[in-house]
């Protein structure tokens, strides 16, 4: 049952351009639809009528057959009644198909579920209940070629969504129900070769002709396609009144034509896009000022003619290249066609590979003060924001390292698991052989074969080893679960077939999955034929290689037979697994060799293959589309992929992050952005509406708001209140709702919020939106970082030192945390545009290293630790804030104070891998020559 619904889920239908040459056949004459309605009459009422009349009423039993009947000679009698209990049956059966016609049409729901032995009655049946609808189109597409199609909808759980793919037809109707301002929408800007196809660069499915008793319909389209039929609607705002090649259009969402042209939202799956053929480059946005008619200049030197019909907006973050506070000029149609706007697909569906790799980016954030990346870099980090799925990569690392103790404590071996499925209510492991009597609080579900534990039974506890370094995810099947094999269970080569590009983007996914999974403790991958540079993304535990072959005695050396819990318990670091993933088939004796290799039972060895390998134990298929089959599952998959362009983001939103680049002191301190608001302290203190966002987020309001609307509602005000200046709707909605949102649900959010906050002073709404559609939050509204700036701003022109300092610990007052903290996982992706995760940072360290610089200077050591204690409350990690405080400490408390504060660094070296400068490590030589040795080394 799982095979044949993930078959259906992602099925890949033919090119869109199969039937562009086709024109189906012309609708039929009133006269004919006339006929087809009174043939319908007919065989309805007028068959059981005249088999009444002329053979009176219908055959049926009177009790049970006795044996003289059963032995008795057949004659014509016999016949006869068999005859007409033969014409009843069939009169009834049609009738059947007639009703199951009528209902589907009344519904809207497209195709019925086929009736049993339906066939030619149900088409019949079809073709003439469609004839009482819309003449002659049922008629249309029972004369069309064959193609194949799937049967009823799956039950799914997402929510309605409005993709970010637009079209180039003005139908004002569409525009009222359809947000089209969204990230992922593919490009509108293009040259005229592009006009004349407005489906270049857009997902199309081509409608396809009946087979059987099946023809296609907006709801199994968008139950394969889209994962839930309920979504059909989304096709159809996309493609009404929109002309089709045969020169009609979809005005009735149950009747589409063979050979159509459907306009798919952008996270369809099995579906093709229109390739465009040329294209302009996007639109630039400039980063500085606002003239209508006047050509401006961006930061790169471009420019971008504005012309004088053009209504444009200042927004702090559309063009998604600088710090909130400043204002920019762009149009509010420009988001979708900025290419910076549309999202990698590849990551928006990373999941548990979208997990490892924003968790190393916020660590090696973490380590040092990096620099700002490039804007395509930002983009696809919005898109790892989206897609990656944490909570499920916590969920599975300490489920498996809560195994290794459970089964120890039950005195049993750690199970053969083969597979594991995730999903966000628990963790399920595939075993073969199977095992029974797992540990509590797992339970057997199928007779050893799968274990299950609930999310509510999951261990908070991340201590101890993991035991499967190897499992790896390959994709989400159709009920949304995480599908995870491990290869060094496969005692073999895993080979992927099918399409070879995106078999070789599925096994750079698994090499980046195998060196940043949290349970993959110490292991090291080897790879060739991947892109080079996902080895400057991980090269502490990846390597990529131009000859595989001269590896291989490296790799036979390195592999030991080890007994499976004892041996995935207690690896050493000689002994760590060694994983081989490639991006194209070896030739076959180095095949051979790495099959061997693979073949030695939990040797700690795995081999992927992109390519067709003889002998492969596992042999996957996955096709352009990205869908993936495992047929030892019996699953199939939208597969876990990375693009060598998504690696090449990738690299750099890394190499940003390791970059480091001192913080600005002295003459060179950070710049205050500005937020149009003037409160301070005072402020914020006596306002009825506060967001604080220097520490955990915390928004205080005036009025009740249902619970569970509150985390929306929370991330619609904090995106406000980190753009001062104000937002378009549409960048709202492409901001909070990056997957898509219809205006309906985005206005409605809107005007919760606003009922929310409520009314100021002089009965104003606190959520404003001017003669141009803009939001923002109203003057009475305080913002702590607002407040913050605005008291440094003061600091800078104090006219005494003491003033400069209350002025200071004023500011510092206001920070309780780090930036942003404790937020809801899965939302504020936007917080990647806005690049305050490092502005805000820089601004607290500014004002607190100053605050301690007049301390010391004023010999109060007292004051100059308590303002660095300040700064360190969100900037724990700032390398010139631990150098102040040492220093304080070591005044203020001697040597014991000192090696407390090296003590506390320590600690967060070894578990963040924090990377002290040249000068901490030399103050700390400086003060305790004996601790330098072993911090440095620590560094």
């Amino acid at each position: 049952m799982t095979q044949q619904k993930a078959g259906r889920f992602v099925a890949s239908p033919p090119d869109p351009s199969r039937f562009h040459q086709q024109r189906p056949p012309e609708p039929r004459s009133a006269g004919q639809t006339a006929l087809a309605a009174l043939a319908l009459l007919l065989l309805v009422i007028g068959v059981p009528l005249a088999l009444w009349v002329l053979t009176g009423p219908p055959p049926l039993p009177s009790g049970w057959p006795s044996r003289e009947d059963l032995t008795a000679p057949i004659g014509v009698d016999a016949l006869l009644t068999v005859l007409r209990a033969v014409v009843w049956i069939a009169w009834l059966h049609f009738v059947v198909c007639v009703i199951a016609e009528m209902a589907s049409a009344v519904r809207g729901r497209g195709v019925p579920v086929a009736v049993p032995l339906g066939g030619g009655s149900q088409r019949l049946a079809r073709i003439l209940v469609s004839a009482l609808l819309l003449t002659g189109i049922a008629a249309g597409q029972a004369a069309a070629a064959t193609g194949h199609g799937s049967s009823g909808p799956t039950e799914n759980k997402s929510q309605v969504t409005i993709s970010a793919t637009t079209q180039q037809q003005p139908a004002p109707e569409e525009n009222a129900q359809v947000d089209h301002n969204r990230f992922g929408g593919a490009p509108t800007t293009t040259t005229a070769t592009n006009q004349n196809n407005p489906l270049a660069g857009k997902k199309v499915y081509t409608v396809k002709a009946p087979v059987g008793h099946h023809h296609d319909s907006l709801w199994d389209i968008a139950e394969k396609h889209l994962g839930d039929g309920r979504r059909y609607k989304e096709i159809y705002e996309l493609n009404k009144e929109r002309v089709q090649p045969d020169g009609s259009n979809l005005h009735l969402a149950r009747l589409i034509m063979p050979g159509w042209d459907l306009i798919m939202p952008e996270d369809a799956v099995g579906v093709s896009r229109v390739p465009l053929e040329t294209a302009t480059p996007p639109a630039t946005v400039t980063t500085h000022t606002e003239q209508p008619g006047n050509t401006t200049t961006t930061e790169s030197g471009s420019t971008v003619q504005q012309g004088a019909q053009t209504p444009t907006i200042q927004q702090g973050e559309e063009a998604g290249t600088t710090t909130a506070g400043d204002h920019h000029a762009v149009h509010a149609g420009d988001a979708q066609e900025d290419a910076r706007w549309r999202l990698p697909a590849d990551l928006l569906g990373g999941g548990l590979v979208g997990a490892g790799l924003l968790g190393l980016l916020l660590i090696e954030r973490y380590r040092r003060r990096g620099r700002d990346p490039e804007a395509t870099a930002t983009t696809a980090e919005v898109a790892l924001r989206v897609g990656a799925d944490p909570e499920r990569s916590d969920a599975l690392d300490r489920v498996m390292r809560a195994l290794v103790r459970q089964c120890e404590a039950a005195g049993q071996p750690l199970p053969p698991l083969f597979g594991a499925l995730v999903d966000d209510d628990g963790v399920e492991l595939l075993l073969a052989p199977a095992q029974g009597n797992p540990p509590a609080p797992w339970q057997d579900i199928d007779n050893g074969r799968r274990w299950r534990i609930s999310g509510t039974d999951i261990p908070t506890d991340r201590s101890g080893p993991a035991p499967f370094p190897a499992l790896v995810c390959l994709g989400r099947d159709e009920y949304d679960r995480d599908v995870l094999v491990d290869l060094e269970a496969a005692s073999g080569a895993l080979s992927l077939e099918g399409d070879p590009v995106v078999a070789r983007e599925v096994a750079t996914s698994v090499a980046v999955q195998l060196a940043t999974n949290p349970w993959t403790d110490m292991l090291r991958v080897t790879t060739s034929g991947l892109p080079e540079a996902i080895e400057d993304v991980l090269g502490e535990r990846l390597r990529v290689v131009d000859d595989i072959e001269a590896v291989i005695p490296d790799l036979e050396r390195g592999t030991v037979e080890t007994e499976v819990l004892a041996g995935r318990v207690n690896r050493s670091a000689d002994a760590a697994p060694q994983y081989v993933v490639l991006g194209a088939p070896p030739r076959e004796d180095t095949a051979n060799r790495l099959g061997a290799l693979a073949a030695r039972t939990r040797a700690g060895f795995g081999l992927m293959v992109a390519g067709a390998v003889p002998g492969a134990r596992w042999q996957l298929r996955v096709d352009e589309s990205g869908t993936l089959r495992i047929p030892a599952l019996g699953l199939t998959l939208s597969a876990s992929r990375l693009s060598e362009p998504t690696v090449d983001s990738l690299t750099e939103l890394l190499g940003a992050a390791r970059t480091p680049t001192p913080t600005p002191t002295g003459s060179s301190r950070v710049r205050l952005p500005g937020s149009g608001r003037t409160g301070d302290d005072s402020s914020w203190s006596t306002a009825t509406v506060r967001i604080g966002v220097l520490g955990p987020l915390d928004v205080r309001a005036p009025n009740r708001l249902e619970a569970e609307r509150v985390p929306l509602a929370t991330e619609i005000v904090a995106f406000l209140a980190l753009h001062p200046g104000g937002v378009h709707p549409s960048v709202l909605g492409a901001s909070v709702w990056p997957r898509g949102v219809t205006p309906e649900v985005r206005d409605g959010a809107v005007e919760r919020v606003r009922q929310w906050l409520g009314t100021d002073t002089v009965g104003g709404h606190h959520l404003r939106q001017d003669a141009s559609g803009r939001l923002a939050l109203g003057p009475e509204v305080a913002v702590d970082w607002d407040c913050l700036t605005e008291l440094a701003r003061r600091s800078r022109t104090a006219q005494t030192v003491r003033d400069e300092r209350e002025l200071l610990r004023r500011g510092l007052h206001l920070v309780r945390g780090a930036f942003l903290s404790d937020r809801p996982r899965g939302g504020y992706s936007w917080i990647a545009r806005v690049h305050l995760e490092r502005l805000v940072p820089d601004v607290v360290v500014d004002a607190s290293h100053r605050l301690w610089e007049l301390a010391m200077n004023a010999d109060d050591p007292a004051g100059a630790v308590s303002a660095v204690q300040a700064g360190l409350r969100l900037a724990d990690s700032s390398d010139l804030l631990w150098r102040d405080l040492l220093t304080a400490e070591f005044r203020y408390g001697g040597t014991a104070a000192a090696e407390r504060i090296v003590e506390a660094l320590g600690d967060r070296i070894q578990r963040y891998g924090l990377v002290l400068s040249p000068e901490t490590e030399a103050l700390i030589e400086d003060i305790l020559p004996a601790t330098a040795p072993r911090s440095r080394h620590a560094g």
